[in-house]
């Protein structure tokens, strides 16, 4: 018994790596290409207006090229898989986009006529019905790249969890986000079919509360199997575990309880905003679970 609690500790302690990731952050540097593609574009129909209404037009050129700076590296961090450095770039560019937005409206103000204006206007149309398509495309790929995603999730569960029940540990929590989960793919299609922002982030949203989740119950799944095992050792320190054990219990009841899931995603940032407490809390509960988890493995 001590033996397979010391090997299903260590599984608790594992997180799978996911390699539909890179798919998934390429489609999205797509979308971020279309906005990209957009703006020279513009600008270059905006200085062809200048020139044909003998208007001066400030030099996008450097900005334009921080730009494609900021989207290569978007490129790297996807490929890579690397999603902090894709957060991260995709920060920066969007902060130069400010820069080059601000000085479009600092050059908007400087000696341009209503002959210039309705150039610029009757261009955007069909520079706008191109990146529309474009976007489409991108989520589209991303679409495909979501529903891999999520089921190679789901796929890990299943094997966490055929782990855990083969040692008689309760997993009926665990299952139960995973039937959540499956709901979850068969939404991808008709959430992201909708072309929508707001509708394809409910289901981001859904599939962040499925993983902390999971996780939680995972925790919580192998705190209750662990206690009558501590309780039956010899250790030193089993009292010191056992009354960390019961409170983190809590703790994560707690956090199950105040984090229940839900498919109707009401207000996008309500539900974000619960997302980032149920996060937040939980990470406090992992860091005491791991500091548990190796007290326990220096005992046994």
């Amino acid at each position: 018994m001590r033996l397979i609690l010391v090997m299903l500790l260590m599984i608790a302690g594992m997180s799978f790596a996911n390699d539909a990731l890179s798919d998934v952050l390429e489609a999205r540097a797509d979308y971020v290409s279309c906005d990209v593609d957009y703006a020279k574009d513009w600008l270059s129909m905006r200085e062809s207006c200048g020139v044909e209404e003998n208007v001066s037009v400030f030099d996008s050129s450097s900005y334009v090229e921080d730009l494609e700076d900021d989207l290569d590296d978007i490129y790297d961090a996807a490929k890579d898989g690397n999603r902090f450095s894709f957060g991260l770039n995709i920060l920066e560019i969007a902060g130069d986009s400010l820069k080059l937005i601000g000085e479009v409206v600092k050059d908007a103000l400087d000696h341009k006529t209503f002959a210039f204006f309705s150039c610029v206007r009757e261009g955007e149309p069909s520079l706008k019905d191109d990146r529309t398509d474009c976007r489409e495309d991108a989520i589209d790929k991303e679409k495909t790249a979501a529903e891999d995603y999520v089921e190679f999730e789901l796929d890990e569960a299943n094997e966490e969890i055929a782990i855990l029940d083969a040692t008689g540990v309760e997993t009926s929590g665990m299952e139960e986000i995973v039937e959540y989960g499956e709901e979850l793919i068969e939404d991808i299609d008709p959430g992201y079919s909708t072309y929508d922002p707001q509708e394809i982030q409910k289901l981001h949203l859904r599939h962040s509360r499925l993983v902390f989740l999971f996780r939680a119950e995972q925790m919580l799944a192998v705190l209750n199997y662990a206690e009558p095992i501590i309780e039956a050792s010899n250790n030193d320190n089993k009292e010191e575990i056992l009354d960390r054990e019961d409170a983190l219990r809590e703790d994560v009841e707690d956090l199950l309880d105040m984090c229940e899931y839900s498919d109707e995603v009401e207000v996008n940032s309500d539900y974000a905003k619960e997302n980032l407490e149920c996060w937040e809390d939980g990470m406090d509960a992992l860091e005491e679970f791991n500091d548990l988890r190796w007290l326990i493995l220096e005992g046994a």
